[in-house]
Parts: structure tokens; sequence; C-alpha cells
């Protein structure tokens, strides 16, 4: 099946003219004829029935109109979104950034490059760190936000933007909320919520180092909705500094809670003008550490 068969079929099914159909594509008849005759063959049967000086769509033909519509309205959205992303009148950019990530620095970035750059299209994706970074090398996505994995993927090619410091936060009434900084032997019998991959991940491994037994009690998809349970008093998390008032943050003092943050694109592949524009405005930036 061709575009331009289906394209013949539409004018013959609206116009129900094949002359006045040949006029509208600027083609001629004969031309028109043996397309929509091919087109019947591909699917197997007649699509118009010619009696006299009327023409009518057969069965098949109704119940292939709508599809047929759909197909060529597809085809030229194709046509037009390619043409513009040609021109850079469409930039679209596939970015992921881990569910543990939250920077306003990360925000400003985004702003920058939709200010700078004419038909930017911005599409996220959320998810652990390892699920972000298979996505990547499937070529999923042009660009992603990650904490940095303990070995470096070869086909990686990443750019550290700050460190993100994990903290015990918890409701303000919580008996360690008056600390300034802790040991993680100190919360052997919390009741800890668990805050997605990346955070359940470090915590296992922090309280692992410390000889502490830990128990997730309740369990969140994000860190962004933790807060619910932590409002509710119904345990402790291991996340970034909170920006709700009503939670506090206990330092603590034990290795491995320090993770660096990387922006990272698939080495050899070439970027998009709003990846390119994104790493640009990234690298550019003054990144404090979190």
């Amino acid at each position: 099946m061709e575009m331009h068969q289906v394209r013949y079929f539409l004018a013959v099914a609206r116009t129900l003219n094949f002359t006045r159909a040949a006029e509208e594509c600027n083609v001629t008849q004969p031309s028109l004829t043996r397309a929509v005759q091919k087109l019947e063959d591909e699917l197997g049967g007649l699509l118009f029935r010619r009696e006299r000086a009327l023409t009518h769509l057969t069965d098949l033909g109704r119940q292939m109109l709508p599809l047929l519509d759909r197909t060529f309205e597809a085809a030229q959205a194709a046509k037009a979104l390619a043409k513009g992303i040609g021109k850079a009148q469409v930039a679209p950019l596939h970015l992921g950034i881990a569910s543990a990530i939250d920077s306003d620095d990360l925000h400003a970035v985004l702003s920058e490059v939709a200010s700078g750059l004419a038909g930017f299209e911005l599409s996220t994706t959320e998810g652990s760190s390892a699920e972000l970074l298979e996505h990547a090398l499937k070529g999923d996505l042009d660009l992603i936000v990650i904490e940095a994995p303990s070995d470096v993927h070869e086909r990686l090619e990443p750019w550290q933007l700050f460190e993100q410091h994990y903290r015990m936060i918890a409701r303000h009434d919580h008996p360690h909320a008056v600390r300034e900084n802790a040991s993680f032997a100190d919360f052997v019998d919390e009741a800890w919520i668990d805050c997605g991959p990346d955070s359940a991940a470090r915590l296992r491994a922090v309280a692992e180092a410390a000889g502490v037994d830990i128990t997730f009690r309740h369990k969140v998809s994000n860190p962004r909705q933790a807060d619910r349970l932590l409002l509710a008093g119904l345990g402790t998390a291991l996340m970034p500094t909170p920006k709700n008032d009503q939670l506090c943050a206990v330092m603590l003092l034990d290795e491995g809670l320090v993770a660096p943050v990387i922006l990272a694109s698939i080495a050899g592949r070439r970027r998009s003008p709003a990846a390119d524009a994104f790493v640009r405005a990234a690298r550019a930036r003054d990144w404090p550490d979190r």
C-alpha cells in the first residue's frame, strides 16, 4: 500500500466521481483508476461499485474509509513534524529525571532552554536511576539526570551537576527532631518509609555498614508522596532536605549518604538541538551542593 493510493481513494470517496477526483489530485483519470485498483488488490476486494453514472462505496470501502482516513492524516502529521524538526521549528527533548532528585536549579535550566529555543517540546520520564539508564541505552531517552552509578557504563557520557545529601526526615515532634546530627545506629527501632529504589538501596547499604537491621513498614512510589505519611507520623524516611515546614531533617554522620547527581547522554549518539541546548545550559550553571 502506497500513500498516493490512499489519497486517491479518499478523493473518490469524497467526490464519488473518478473524473473529479483525478482533477483534485492533479493526475489523469486512468492513473487514478489504476492506483485504486491496486489498492483493491492489496485489500482483497472492491472499494467502489460503479453503476452507470453513479459511484458508491462498497461495504469494504465503507469499513476501510475511517481507517485509511486516519492513516493518511497520521502520515501528513508525520511529514509536517519531520519538516518542522528539520527547520528547527520543533525541538523535542525526552528527558529522564530520577524520582529521588529534586532541584530548583534543574527547573531553572529547563526554563532557560524553553525561553531560548523556539519550538521546545519536553516530555519527561520518572523512575529509578537504574531504570532511566536502561531506557537511555535503548534510545528511549535523549538525556537522563540520575544518581551516578557505582560502575559507570562504558557507553555513558556523564557530567556531574551536584552532590545530593540524604538526611533522616521526620515530623517536628519526632524524638530525634531536635538533634543536629546523629548516627544511623541511633535509629534501630525506626519504622522506615520506602521512598523508591534509589533511596531504599542507599538506606540498606548504610544500615548494613552500621550493623543495623531496618524494617520498611510503609512504601510510596516516589519521595514526594512520602510527605503525607511523614506528616501523619507513620515513620521516618531517608530523603534530601524536605520543603514542607512541618518536617525536619536530621544530618546523619554515616558514610554513603552523599550521592553525586549526573546529567548523562549516550556516547557517540548525536544529540538533538534541544538536548544540546540543555547540556550547554546545565554545564554552564553554577550548581550548589544540595
